[in-house]
């Protein structure tokens, strides 16, 4: 089969449209949180160089004590690790920041986005790091999200 001639809304391989089934899964994320909330443990503060509305460029090594009772600090360490390893290899490199700030009054802002495009690597494989150890930790009762606003980001560790 071709990939012009799949149908995801009549091939049996695909039986849902992978849109509508991303948004049943988010709506039953939030169902769930409200019947169940999640309880914040702790977290684990960016400790590099920040991108507007984007992930920071390392996390701190840092063991919370608040962890204790649900992964070691070896697991800690190995999940750092993973995370700052994935954000330096997808990470911009200098040059482009600078390309990006010297550009930016002659194109009215719009060469901001160069690196932009490095970080939304950087947050697509980051997401990727904490669903497998997500998954790891789900007998723990421990679940990992990455949070971001303007000027800050940060890993926050829940209680299931």
């Amino acid at each position: 089969m071709s990939y012009e001639a799949c149908d995801l809304q009549t091939d049996s391989r695909y039986p849902f449209d992978p849109r509508a089934n991303a948004f049943e899964l988010a709506k039953m994320e939030s169902i769930r949180r409200k019947q169940h909330p999640l309880i914040l443990i702790t977290s684990v503060k960016s400790s590099g160089v920040h991108y507007f509305i984007g992930p920071s460029k390392s996390y701190s090594h840092d063991y919370p004590v608040e962890l204790e009772p649900y992964i070691t600090k070896d697991d800690f360490e190995a999940f750092i690790s993973e995370v700052n390893d994935v954000i330096v290899k997808y990470w911009p490199c200098f040059f482009t920041f600078i390309l990006a700030f010297a550009f930016s009054v002659v194109t009215c802002f719009l060469s901001l986005y160069l690196p932009r495009v490095c970080i939304e690597d950087v947050q697509r494989f980051l997401g990727y790091v904490l669903e497998r150890w997500n998954e790891t930790w789900e007998q723990k009762g421990i679940k990992v999200e990455y949070k971001r606003n303007l000027l800050n980001s940060e890993l926050q560790f829940y209680k299931l």
